[in-house]
């Protein structure tokens, strides 16, 4: 295993990093069974570092790090009650060798989990596969938290205020800071996973009608709304997965996946993969209001695009911030927080970034992201 620190272990994430005091992001890279992984520490608060653990075939260190970068700037705005980290392995999560390749991760990471880092799910990443790291590394998944306060649960799963759809909930509230409240808005939604199901019910839930969402292979539109919230809920309480072929015979249309981007919405929200809207597609996007519910949805020509046609951006940075920052607060806290409490604060946090982010936008002739930035800067900066 390497050991890599300052900015050169990541470029980009350096890069990212402008408006706060220059990240020294801590890397630990590792080959197990002929996989590549890393774990990225971006900065430390209260001692810890909290991130995702991603199963990709395409995850790479400038990802990782970047990704790392970005799970820090996702807690500014909520005061940043830790640190951000990451860690990605270049395997599906299905892989012939992956009990092999977690026990081998949990020995070469032991010093950083043992002492600061907390990982939890990203893409590819089940609550079985973190046991398993977790119980190779012959730790609790929270055994930092419970050294601190012995009465905290042992895993992220069963902090308080931990409910389904989180990071849905949070684009949602992004939504409605950038565009007013959702009653009749007609949305968009890119990516048929987890995060898009949760935008999905949790829009539904005030008043927005699908008008169209899709998956890597195909979308499904419909003029007068399709039922993706109420399929995705009957599919859950049956057990099974949630597929678009479930909306076919409830009013949708199949249609070429990217073309959904054109249909006329009033907001888009990308729940899929990173850097999957390139600049030629974001050309044909017709709704007023783009919402970044997956990290990096948009590459940075599509954000220019965006930014010269007047269509408002909502960066992952504010609106893919809200189950990182309730895991955040119950880890700074030792699970201290009440769940009511803390989701009004989740939300008002949410909504001051946007808000005044926009004003800040508008008056700086910048895009969101910037103004952001520019705002919580002396966040990172302590």
């Amino acid at each position: 295993m390497r050991v890599l620190q300052g900015d050169a272990a990541s470029p980009e994430a350096a890069s990212a990093s402008c408006g706060a005091a220059p990240t020294r992001q801590t890397v630990y890279e590792t080959v197990t069974h002929g996989v590549p992984a890393w774990l990225v520490v971006d900065r430390l608060k209260n001692g810890l570092a909290f991130g995702g653990f991603r199963f990709s075939d395409s995850v790479s260190l400038s990802q990782v790090g970047l990704l790392a970068n970005t799970m820090s700037w996702k807690l500014a705005a909520h005061g940043q009650p830790v640190g951000g980290a990451k860690a990605g392995v270049r395997c599906r999560p299905d892989h012939p060798r992956i009990d092999a390749i977690l026990a081998d991760l949990a020995s070469a990471w032991r010093a950083p989990l043992a002492n600061h880092v907390i990982l939890g799910k990203d893409m590819g990443a089940t609550d079985a596969l973190l046991d398993r790291l977790y119980q190779q590394l012959g730790k609790p998944q929270l055994h930092l938290v419970q050294g601190r306060v012995p009465g905290c649960p042992s895993r992220i799963r069963d902090l308080t205020g931990y409910v389904r759809d989180m990071t849905g909930l949070g684009a949602v509230i992004a939504a409605e800071a950038a565009a007013g409240p959702l009653q009749g808005k007609r949305i968009l939604i890119q990516g048929a996973g987890v995060v898009g199901a949760g935008v999905a019910v949790r829009a539904t839930q005030r008043g927005a009608v699908v008008v169209g969402i899709s998956d890597v292979d195909r979308a499904i539109v419909g003029t007068n709304g399709v039922p993706v919230a109420e399929e995705v809920m009957a599919a859950r309480e049956a057990g099974r997965p949630f597929s678009l072929a479930l909306l076919e015979g409830a009013g949708g249309t199949s249609v070429p996946r990217d073309r959904m981007l054109a249909e006329p919405a009033d907001i888009l929200f990308l729940a899929a993969g990173s850097h999957v809207v390139p600049g030629a597609l974001a050309k044909d996007i017709r709704a007023g209001v783009v919402v970044e519910a997956s990290n990096f949805g948009l590459t940075e020509e599509a954000n220019a695009v965006l930014f010269g046609h007047g269509v408002i951006v909502v960066p992952d940075i504010i609106s893919s911030s809200s189950s990182a920052a309730m895991t955040s607060y119950q880890l700074a806290e030792g699970n201290r927080w009440e769940p009511g409490a803390l989701w009004k604060r989740i939300e008002s946090n949410i909504r001051t970034a946007v808000e005044e982010g926009l004003r800040q936008a508008a008056q700086s002739r910048v895009p969101l992201r910037e103004a952001y930035k520019s705002m919580y800067g002396d966040v990172l900066s302590h």
